[in-house]
């Protein structure tokens, strides 16, 4: 256990040292790392961050996604920056995956007017999601406690109780090794076939495998090309017999194509499943790319965006 443990830290100030947002700021980075780990322990109590100027999230110890936060600021540097660049106040937005509402509050902090649909399976995930649209005052967001899928009714999730991001739908109900609880599930097409879609523009999707069950519920959207890009992990699920290449031609066949994105840059670099350099890959669609490299270029953060995160602490 103990070398299993020390593995995990090495990992973790590995990921902190090299991580782009602390380039200039290695070292309080990692006193961010050890004042948590102190924290948490001494406290055990939640710790609401700064994660932006005017935007607060609520961190609890058992929580993967505030720690590296805490961290590390905007960790999925290149599309959260892509994010907030790429919205405007008019749109509207989906977080199928939401955790505890990270990329939700990021959102927020652009659409104004618009919505965002807010989807998290896990109830403890939900309830922490809840917390942070709260605790920000945003009215903007619809939150729903479902699991996305492609089929309307239920899915057995797994339930791993040391982390917030590693639930994922299985079939395997025989496994007795995680706890498994009973989800409403629902596809995206019925949960927004009566909303206005218009300004329907990102989509962020994070469900651990699950992605084509998302998509294949998710026709009627795909053919409207709506939204224009989804930011997705593409990884093989394992748990439901495909593979990245099956993802892949599904979303070609609806005239998506990969990318991935600079932050540094601000561009936008067209790859195929060969040259995919991380599990995280924007899928654009074709007929809308002029439009997203113009809002790029028209954006006013002219620069990767600095966060705040374990500044100010509350």
């Amino acid at each position: 256990m103990t070398n299993k443990n020390n593995f995990l830290i090495n990992k973790i100030i590995r990921y902190i040292w090299f991580h782009p947002n602390n380039r200039k700021k290695k070292l309080l980075s990692l006193s961010k790392f050890v004042g948590w780990q102190l924290y948490k322990r001494i406290t055990h109590h939640h710790l609401d961050i700064q994660l932006l100027e005017n935007l607060k999230l609520r961190c609890y110890s058992d929580s993967q996604s505030a720690s590296a936060a805490i961290y590390c600021g905007l960790y999925d540097y290149h599309e959260m920056n892509f994010l907030l660049r790429y919205l405007r106040e008019e749109d509207s937005f989906l977080d199928i995956g939401a955790y505890i509402g990270i990329y939700t509050l990021l959102a927020a902090s652009q659409i104004k007017s618009g919505t965002i649909y807010s989807f998290e399976a896990l109830p403890t995930n939900y309830l922490r999601l809840e917390e942070n649209i709260k605790l920000n005052n945003l009215t903007q967001v619809k939150p729903l406690s479902i699991a996305i899928a492609d089929s309307i009714g239920s899915v057995t999730i797994t339930n791993n109780t040391k982390s917030d991001s590693t639930a994922f739908i299985t079939t395997n109900t025989a496994d007795t090794a995680a706890e498994l609880l009973q989800i409403p599930s629902s596809t995206l097409d019925n949960l927004l076939k009566n909303e206005n879609l218009n300004h329907l523009t990102l989509a962020k999707m994070d469900i651990e495998g699950a992605e084509i069950l998302a998509l294949k519920g998710a026709t009627s959207l795909l053919q409207q090309q709506r939204p224009h890009v989804w930011i997705l992990e593409l990884l093989n699920g394992v748990n439901h017999g495909y593979r990245k290449q099956d993802i892949v031609k599904l979303l070609q066949d609806y005239g998506y194509g990969l990318y991935h994105y600079n932050a540094d840059t601000n561009q936008l670099e067209l790859i195929t499943l060969e040259s995919v350099r991380s599990d995280n890959i924007l899928a654009i669609a074709n007929s809308a790319l002029d439009f997203v490299r113009l809002r790029l270029s028209q954006s006013p953060l002219s620069t990767p965006v600095p966060s705040s995160a374990g500044y100010n602490q509350q």
